[in-house]
């Protein structure tokens, strides 16, 4: 028998911390098992918190994004070893349907993901398929690991972008996912990056991470941009995206939406305007974002605004809801 500390959501809007003795049975050949260092708080997780999600509903262990340290592996893993620093592919992919088979592991239907459908990350120690874990290098400090998954996110989202489409990128929104965006489009090559955001304070990190400029919502002219990054994804947002893109530009839909929007059809269609999404990332996307971080090329320092020991994990998920909040992570172990 073993101790794991592991965070719920009983009900919704209550989180606990909580200690149980389990039985850690030996693994499975494909298994490694790990120790969470840092868990992050992405607003997903409030979501479920919130009882919003249309998947994911308390009671639940929440988590998808964290660092952690390899503690054993299954006798057939070779990707990891005891000892390495890694974070977690929250996408526990079937490996057998046409998506997987083909690597689209993000489109596994039905999607189980950590925090969601799947058991979530937020606990002490936990078994894992060994596929899920991505190796970093030790030098890089943990709390700048933990944030790989959402360098992760923006980094597919970008990568997705048609080639010609990052001349001239219109960002909507500047929240935690935004900022990384930025980030991503300076890395990935953009020419000029205009961003629309209300709080000021993440307007002049947008400029730090690599905007041209930012305006506040309603600031915008008659510009029209090459590429636009909708990271709110409402109504409001994804019209005046669709509306403030070129003659055969590109709409990246990149928020996730709280139900069905309009879109104004004919504009988009006569002029070859297309509108994509960003669902989630690959493996290979998890390696970029990693070697990002080493190389100091995608900056940490501001976007992780505060750090709770697990046992105030109530009070973390609380300052997450703050509106000058960008990511809260919660610490489980000093790795």
């Amino acid at each position: 028998m073993s101790v794991v500390t592991n965070i719920l959501f009983p009900e919704i809007n209550e989180v606990i911390t909580e200690k149980k003795e389990i039985h850690s049975g030996p693994l499975k050949e494909h298994e490694a098992r790990i120790s969470a260092v840092y868990v992050g708080i992405c607003g997903s997780d409030l979501h479920v918190l919130k009882g919003h999600h249309p998947v994911g509903k308390p009671p639940i262990v929440p988590g998808h994004e964290i660092a952690a340290l390899v503690t054993e592996v299954g006798a057939g893993v070779t990707n990891v070893k005891p000892g390495d620093h890694v974070v977690v592919d929250p996408i526990m992919a079937c490996m057998e349907c046409p998506a997987c088979k083909s690597g689209r592991f993000n489109l596994c239907i039905p999607p189980y993901v950590a925090g969601f459908r799947a058991p979530g990350v937020a606990r002490s120690s936990q078994a894992l398929p060994a596929r899920n874990l991505h190796r970093a290098p030790k030098s890089l400090p943990w709390e700048v690991l933990a944030f790989a998954e959402p360098a992760t996110c923006a980094r597919h989202c970008v990568n997705r972008m048609p080639e010609g489409t990052l001349d001239d990128v219109l960002v909507i929104g500047a929240g935690t996912i935004g900022l990384s965006i930025i980030q991503a489009l300076r890395i990935m090559g953009a020419n000029k990056i205009t961003v629309i955001e209300p709080d000021e304070n993440k307007c002049q990190l947008a400029k730090k991470y690599g905007a041209s400029r930012t305006l506040k919502p309603g600031e915008l002219g008659d510009e029209s941009f090459s590429g636009v990054i909708d990271v709110v994804s409402n109504q409001a947002t994804l019209m005046e995206s669709c509306l403030k893109v070129k003659p055969g530009g590109t709409v990246m839909c990149m928020g996730v939406p709280a139900g069905n929007v309009e879109i104004p059809l004919p504009h988009m269609q006569r002029f070859e305007r297309d509108l994509i999404f960003s669902g989630m990332y690959l493996p290979d996307d998890f390696d970029t974002a990693i070697q990002w971080l080493a190389e100091g090329l995608f900056d940490t320092e501001d976007l992780i605004t505060d750090i709770f020991p697990v046992e105030k994990s109530a009070e973390a998920y609380i300052r997450a809801q703050e509106a000058d909040s960008i990511k809260v992570l919660i610490k489980f172990s000093d790795g």
